[in-house]
């Protein structure tokens, strides 16, 4: 007789339930739908009754990642949202834009959501991803209306793990790692290889490249700034509780040391939530979320360390202090030893002869008068520490079965120290550049949601609705104060600075009251409808346009549940949907001096303080700094939205698909105003921007067995930007360096920011240039550019759109393996059609050195020539692909876990990002991502910038 074991084994799949049990030699296959709840504003949707365009991105293995913030790990998670790294250092917060810039004078971030509170952005950077379970991202208006007047550049919602019913179990999460920059080959030269292109092109050797031949030094300066480091994370929790109370305890560390010399990030985070029942119709909980980082930033430029030569040591050695010349600069470097910081200066005035200094003459290599870029940024620090607490109690009041109502209080402090002091040693001139600066500042966020939920199936209609009140303010003061005239580094107070800068003081308010509502219905779970409206109220806009309304509808149609598609064999799933609807934007980025000022009062007049002088005495004055305007209102987004999802062969291939179109308009912009008013301009309610664009998903189960699955995904999007409203600034040219004043143009028709120049013609051939040789790696400044009206002449006439800074296709292909024990998965990403205007070129090839000047006697067509920073030389396609993610990972099986004893389950693993990083051809950067902060009209602006890295770790759960 032949007794087996019935076998059952489970198979969970996106939507998608397989279960498959073995009775003797008998299999039965079934499938089972799975209802999916998706977090929405407010509350909760059932997956296959959206409407509006939201994505979940689950933590399955996210917490693998070695990043020091959690929305680092979003890159290529989600169609429609672009995660840029523009800032290398460690702790900063990536640049993400949901559906493209829309905003000219307004910030373009989303509105992030931790489980229902309002954060700002930086709160990213103090969450432990071992403690979120999911994000959804609400991308289009429809969605993101609930949020009102900040849900218009779309809105990314976190939830963390919380408690569940049985016994306490606790965890251990762990991984560190090593990280490496990668360098730019474009930048990498020597004096041997200078030499030797010399000597092949001239037939000789010029004397500067003797001596710096003869120092026998090649200092490769990537390899010095971009020293790599090491990232390392401990997360230890609890979670547990009964039917009646959960809980979730976490405490966490993460020490991340950047890839750039001084960069390190220190963060440390503690989280408390409980979730509780009191009787049968009370639910109370609380969340307690404390964290301070502490960051030591990079204090300098990488453009300004790299442009040094090769030849130049970092430090003086018992080899090279013999061509250091004491006689130079009236004795300026006579006592300079060994382990000092070496300067070009330093040695110049050689004698190729003697073999000996001179005070004149001789021979000179020196190309600038900085200090040694080592002591620019080795000889600064500049800290920032961080201290925050999250904090949220609600109770929920079930007055009947299908209606509860809900109170939750919350709110969020933040302080922030900020201290940079400038040694002695940063400078050129030595003492008289040591300073420092201290800054603080406090702000609360205070918020108070009260909302009624109701929920109840009739027959075939679901229907639930929400109706609530909310009101939020926020406080912020701060101060700054400086010193300078240090003598030396011991004592690094205020106090010991004998000369003192000065002290300024802020504080400021908003406060924002709203009403939502929203109601969602579902006939035979085919029909699906959503409607919601918020009505915001803010501070911040004139007295008759406080408030603003936001309505917004989508409708949906669950196609493949007809009787005219039932039993098809191959389209098992179609939902078509359409939305639109308003969302708003509040939140200015003015800038300047007063900018605080500026973007929370910015419809009254204001006021600066500044000095007079009455009867030969300085007395306090008061300047406006701005003209009021009482009718500022809100930038408003109006957004359509059409899609549909669908399933193939049984859900073996399925997605979905969206075309969207968002205009932004009412936008905040500084329109010319008459100089009568003793101002350049004003801000108005004028601009409007178009973003419009098509997302793709594909995710395929390839195969599932029951000791081997795959999966794929694919991700795509595209949008497009243009500006149609600029007011009178139409066509407005702009610069973001009066130093180096290459051009920006925000002209209708074209995105909002675009390049503007003259066009390449030729370069200058090097027997009319100066000196090609000198400095090392040099290129020349000038080049023919083209006329293009064909008048002979080169004018403004003849400038162009460049092209701009925003990627046309961004883009993932992920994989999934599960294989026994052993799970794999890799991700490749990419950006394609997006430019930058890298002006580290300047910097680095010395483009503005006057040895390498065309011969103004002999070089022919000189009206033809111009600066290559005011043209496309420069402008360099910031496309790349990436292999981003590949982790490799071992369940331990349940006969050796036990062996162990207490441990539940363990894994060990191990991750890379960033395996492989293709640039595009012509780019000479470090990191096309990266992108300098300037304003939304001058975008796409590199000035070095940070590299991109290499991560690759290893890491440890284990659950007891």
């Amino acid at each position: 007789m032949n007794n087996k074991i019935p076998v059952a084994v489970v198979f969970l799949f996106v939507g998608t339930l397989l279960s498959a049990q073995s009775k003797k030699s008998d299999t039965i296959l079934k499938e089972q739908k799975i209802d999916e709840i998706i977090m929405v504003g407010y509350g909760t949707q059932k997956k296959s009754h959206l409407t509006g365009s939201i994505s979940k991105v689950e933590n399955k293995t996210l917490d693998q990642i070695a990043v020091s913030r959690v929305d680092d790990a979003l890159v290529g998670q989600v169609s429609g949202v672009n995660v840029q790294s523009t800032e290398g250092e460690a702790g900063s917060a990536p640049t993400i834009r949901i559906r493209g810039t829309g905003s000219i004078s307004g910030s373009s971030d989303p509105l992030i959501v931790v489980d229902g509170l309002v954060v700002d952005n930086d709160y990213l950077g103090s969450l432990d991803m071992n403690n979120v379970a999911s994000f959804e991202v609400l991308k289009d208006a429809a969605s993101a209306a609930i949020y009102g007047s900040r849900g218009g550049n779309g809105v990314i919602m976190i939830t963390t793990k919380q408690g569940k019913s049985g016994k306490t179990k606790f965890s251990y999460n762990t991984f560190t790692g090593v990280k490496k920059a990668f360098h730019s080959d474009a930048y990498t030269f020597s004096t041997a290889e200078t030499a030797a292109r010399e000597m092949a092109e001239t037939g000789k050797i010029s004397d500067r490249t003797k001596y710096m031949l003869l120092l026998n030094t090649n200092t490769n300066w990537q390899d010095v700034v971009f020293d790599g480091g090491t990232i390392e994370n401990h997360s230890i929790s609890a979670k547990g509780g009964n039917q009646d109370t959960k809980f979730n305890f976490s405490l966490g560390y993460l020490h991340d040391e950047g890839v750039l010399i001084t960069d390190d990030y220190k963060k440390y985070n503690f989280t408390a939530k409980v979730d509780t029942k009191v009787g049968q119709k009370i639910k109370m909980g609380f969340n307690f979320s404390p964290s301070y980082t502490n960051r030591r930033r990079f204090d300098g430029s990488v453009y300004d360390a790299l442009r040094q030569a090769p030849w130049l040591p970092v430090y003086i050695d018992a080899d090279n202090i013999q061509f250091v010349n004491r006689l130079r600069d009236n004795g300026r470097y006579a006592n300079v030893k060994i382990g000092d910081y070496a300067w070009e200066r330093m040695f110049d005035n050689y004698s190729l002869v003697t073999g000996m200094p001179v005070a004149t003459g001789g021979t000179s290599i020196s190309d600038t008068s900085n200090n040694n870029p080592v002591a620019k940024i080795l000889e600064k620090n500049r800290t920032e520490k961080k201290f925050k607490v999250y904090g949220s109690m609600y109770g929920q009041y079930d007055i009947t079965k299908n209606l509860n109502f809900r109170t939750v209080f919350s709110a969020d402090f933040q302080n922030t120290a900020a201290r940079r002091y400038q040694g002695i040693l940063s400078g050129n001139i030595g003492p008289s550049d040591a300073q420092l600066d201290l800054g603080s500042e406090n702000r609360i966020h205070l918020a108070n949601d009260n909302y009624l939920s109701y929920s109840k199936d009739f027959g075939k209609s679901d229907l639930s609705a929400v109706l609530g009140v909310s009101a939020e303010s926020w406080d912020t003061v701060g101060d700054e104060t400086s010193a300078a005239g240090y003598t030396s580094d011991i004592l690094q107070t205020l106090d010991a600075g004998t000369v003192f800068l000065g002290k300024r003081s802020y504080s400021y308010k908003q406060t924002l009251f709203s009403y939502f509502a929203r109601v969602n219905y579902a006939y035979d779970n085919k029909y699906l409808a959503s409607f919601s409206v918020r009505r915001d109220g803010s501070s911040i806009f004139g007295l008759d346009q406080k408030y603003g309304y936001f309505p917004a509808g989508s409708l949906g149609w669950v196609v493949s549940k007809e009787d005219f598609l039932s039993g098809n064999s191959v389209l098992n799933n179609l939902k078509l949907r359409v939305s639109y609807g308003f969302t708003g934007n509040k939140d200015l980025r003015i800038g300047g001096n007063n900018g605080y000022l500026t973007e929370n009062y910015p419809s009254l007049s204001l006021l600066s303080t500044s000095s007079s002088v009455v009867n030969n005495t300085v007395v306090n004055a008061y300047n406006p700094i701005n003209i009021a305007n009482p009718f500022l209102q809100w930038e408003r987004n109006a957004e359509v939205n059409l899609g549909f999802d669908y399933g193939l062969f049984r859900n073996i291939i399925s997605g979905s698909v969206d075309f969207y179109r968002r205009d932004s308009d009412q936008l905040l912009l500084n329109n010319p105003v008459s100089g009568t008013t003793g101002f350049s301009n004003a801000l108005a309610n004028l601009g409007k921007v178009r973003n419009s664009g098509v997302e793709l998903e594909i995710r395929t189960k390839n195969i599932a067995k029951q000791d081997f699955r795959w999966t794929s995904t694919i991700l795509a999007s595209q949008n497009i930007n243009e500006l149609l409203n600029f007011g009178d600034s139409n066509g407005l040219i702009q610069s973001v360096d009066d130093k180096r004043a290459s051009e920006w143009i925000n002209l209708i028709g074209n995105p909002i920011s675009s390049f503007y120049g003259w066009v390449v013609d030729r370069e200058i051939p090097k027997e009319y240039i100066t000196n090609p040789y000198f400095p090392v790696g040099g290129q020349a400044q000038d080049v023919y550019v083209k006329d293009l009206n064909g008048d002979g002449l080169i004018d403004d006439e003849d400038k162009t759109i460049l092209g701009n800074p925003y990627p046309k296709l961004v883009w993932s292909f992920t994989n999934d393996f599960e294989i026994g024990n052993f799970n794999v998965s890799f991700m490749f990403q990419g950006s394609q059609g997006g430019q930058v205007r890298n002006i580290a070129d300047q910097y680095l090839f010395n483009h503005f050195n006057s040895a390498q000047d065309y011969i103004i006697a002999t070089t022919p067509d000189q009206g033809f020539i111009k600066e290559k920073i005011f043209t496309n030389a420069i402008i360099q396609d910031a496309s790349y692909i990436s292999w981003r993610n590949l982790n490799i990972g071992y369940n331990l099986s349940k006969t050796t876990l036990a062996k162990l004893g207490v441990i539940n389950s363990a894994k060990i693993y191990a991750t890379a990002q960033n395996l492989l990083y293709i640039k595009a051809k012509g780019y000479t950067g470090f990191n096309p991502e990266s992108i300098d902060n300037t304003s939304a009209t001058t975008y796409g602006y590199q000035r070095g910038g940070s590299p991109a890295f290499r991560t690759v770790s290893l890491g440890l759960n284990l659950e007891f």
